[in-house]
C-alpha cells in the first residue's frame, strides 16, 4: 500500500501554539510513517469548474523545530488525498462555511477527520441538545429579550458566542446586573447574532473535563482548571489541565454519545463535561491531546494515526 497523502486545512502557521498544538503532533507523527503531509488554510482552497483544489505547501520539521518550514508550494487535486485534517480553528464564519463546502465535494475515497458535512449540519455548542437532560438548560436565540427573561428565570447564566471557541466572547451574567439588558443587547448585537445562554453550573469553579473520543471511542481525558478568578477552563483562556479520574457518569455520557458519533462520521471529537452534564461536543478542532500526553505519558497522536490507518484500509 503506498504511503498516504495527507493535508491538514489549519490556521496560518504563525498563529499556531507550537508546544499545544495538536495538528503539529499528528503532523510529526504522519512523517515518522513516511506519509507525504501537507498543509494549507481555508484560503488556499478552490473549486475549479467543480473540482476542489488546493495551493498546498509540503510540511517539513527542522531538527528540535517546534514548528514546520513550509516546503514547495503544490497546486493539488485535493481527490487525489488519502486523508483531509480539517483543523481549522472557529470562529465557523462565513469563509469557515465556504470552505468547509468546498471540501463537501470530496469523493467518498478521501478519509476527512472531520467530514465536511458534519462541520456544516452541526454546531458544537448545539450537539448537546440533540441528547435530551445531556446539556444544563439553556436557549439559542438572537433575541435579547428572550435571554433576559431566561436569565430571570435562573438567576445566573452563562452566555456563549454560537461560533467561536477558546472562551472568547463568553461571559456570566447575573439577575440583579444593571446592566443585563444593555450587555444581552451588545451580545445578540441588537437581534443579528444567534448565542447561546446557559444555566449556571456552581461546579464549574473546579473546571471541566475533556473526553478525547475516536471512533467514539474513549481516547484519553484530562481535567481542565481555570485561571484564577476566572470560570473559564479553555486552555487558551488561561486554564490548566491535571490529571483526573473519569466516573462512571462520565462513561455513560461518553457511551450515549458514541452511535451518534460514528453515525455522522465524526472520528475525533472533545467533549466537555461538567458534574453531569455535558457543555459541548468539539469536533472543528479538538484538541488537549499534547496536554494529556504530558500528563500520562500516552502517544495519543499515533493511536489516531493507528486508526486513520485502519479506517484507510477499509474504504
Amino acid at each position: 500500500m503506498p504511503a498516504p497523502t495527507v493535508l491538514f486545512v489549519i490556521d496560518p502557521p504563525e498563529r499556531l501554539d507550537p508546544p499545544t498544538d495538536t495538528s503539529l503532533a499528528l503532523m510529526r507523527a504522519g512523517l515518522r510513517r513516511a506519509q507525504e503531509v501537507f498543509y494549507c488554510t481555508p484560503g488556499h482552497l478552490r473549486l475549479l469548474e467543480g473540482r476542489p483544489r488546493a495551493r498546498v505547501r509540503a510540511v517539513e520539521f527542522p531538527e528540535v523545530a517546534e514548528l514546520f518550514s513550509p516546503g514547495k508550494t503544490v497546486d493539488l487535486d485535493l481527490r487525489t488525498l488519502s486523508v483531509l485534517f480539517m483543523r481549522k480553528d472557529p470562529p465557523v464564519d462565513i469563509a469557515y462555511l465556504h470552505a468547509c463546502a468546498i471540501l463537501d465535494r470530496l469523493p467518498a475515497t478521501v478519509l476527512q477527520i472531520n467530514p465536511a458535512r458534519a462541520l456544516l449540519r452541526h454546531g458544537e455548542k448545539i450537539i448537546p441538545l440533540y441528547f435530551p437532560g445531556l446539556m444544563p438548560e439553556s436557549i439559542v436565540t438572537a433575541s435579547a429579550d428572550d435571554l433576559l427573561r431566561f436569565l430571570l428565570e435562573y438567576g445566573k447564566i452563562v452566555v456563549k458566542p454560537l461560533e467561536d471557541c477558546s472562551g472568547r466572547g463568553i461571559f456570566v451574567l447575573h439577575r440583579d446586573d444593571p446592566e443585563a439588558a444593555v450587555r444581552l443587547a451588545r451580545a445578540t448585537e441588537e437581534g443579528r447574532r444567534f448565542v447561546q445562554g446557559q444555566r449556571f453550573l456552581p461546579e464549574i469553579s473546579g473546571g471541566d473535563k475533556r473526553v478525547l473520543l475516536l471512533g467514539g471511542e474513549i481516547l484519553g481525558w484530562a481535567r481542565r482548571v481555570p485561571a484564577e478568578g476566572d470560570f473559564r477552563s479553555n486552555i487558551n483562556a488561561g486554564g490548566h489541565c491535571v490529571p483526573c479520574e473519569l466516573t462512571d457518569t462520565d462513561r455513560e455520557i461518553c457511551e450515549r454519545l458514541r452511535p451518534w458519533l460514528r453515525q455522522e462520521e465524526i472520528h475525533l471529537a472533545g467533549v466537555d463535561i461538567v458534574g453531569e452534564k455535558v457543555l459541548e461536543v468539539n469536533i472543528t478542532s479538538p484538541s488537549c491531546l499534547r496536554e494529556i500526553n504530558a500528563l500520562t505519558g500516552a502517544a495519543l497522536e499515533e493511536e489516531i494515526l493507528d486508526y486513520v490507518e485502519a479506517q484507510l484500509g477499509s474504504l
